[in-house]
């Protein structure tokens, strides 16, 4: 996944985040420092939300950015 990707998020996380809508953009990899090296800046629903990775394992692609 990279930025710009349209992807479908969990149901848990959206649940988490009380989200109307589970589709999100990538919008930024925010680096971590710790072993998991970085977290996604998601937009969604108007908002931003700040996203482990584990999401490119679980968020479903949608629509690839050009």
């Amino acid at each position: 996944m990279k930025i710009g990707d349209m992807v479908r998020l969990q149901r848990g996380v959206g649940n988490h985040f009380n989200l109307k809508s589970y589709i999100a953009i990538l919008i930024e990899k925010i680096p971590r420092d710790d072993n998991l090296e970085y977290d996604w800046l998601v937009m969604t629903d108007g908002r931003f939300i700040s996203l482990g990775r584990q999401i490119e394992q679980s968020a479903e692609l949608i629509d690839e950015a050009g």
